[in-house]
């Protein structure tokens, strides 16, 4: 199983934060700097991201930051995670079998 992740590269990060003002993602923040001899706080990419790939594709089209970067994670699910995927899965399809007969009721007649 291969995810994308996203993250920002402290050390290029030049703390104008026109990636965050553009991309509108929630998971990009800025965080302290941590060479202290620089000031501005810089932007980060918290955990929380899906890799969605809004972030970064914006920052590379305006060619606003070059401290973006795209990184594949490879995660080998565990026979727990397979059986979990499984029992989701089924759950899901019983919960919204004949959802389409439920809200066709509801909608108006035309």
């Amino acid at each position: 199983m291969i995810r994308e992740r996203f993250g920002v590269d402290p050390d290029t990060c030049t703390g104008d934060h026109a990636c965050i003002r553009i991309s509108g993602c929630p998971s990009l923040t800025i965080t302290d700097n941590p060479d202290p001899l620089r000031t501005d706080p810089i932007a980060t990419v918290l955990d929380s991201c899906v890799g969605c790939g809004v972030c970064g594709a914006n920052a590379h089209a305006a060619v606003l930051c070059p401290s973006f970067y795209r990184t594949d994670v490879v995660q080998n699910p565990t026979k727990r995670d397979r059986i979990l995927a499984t029992v989701r899965t089924r759950w899901m399809a019983l919960l919204s079998k004949g959802l389409e007969n439920r809200a066709a009721r509801y909608e108006a007649a035309v």
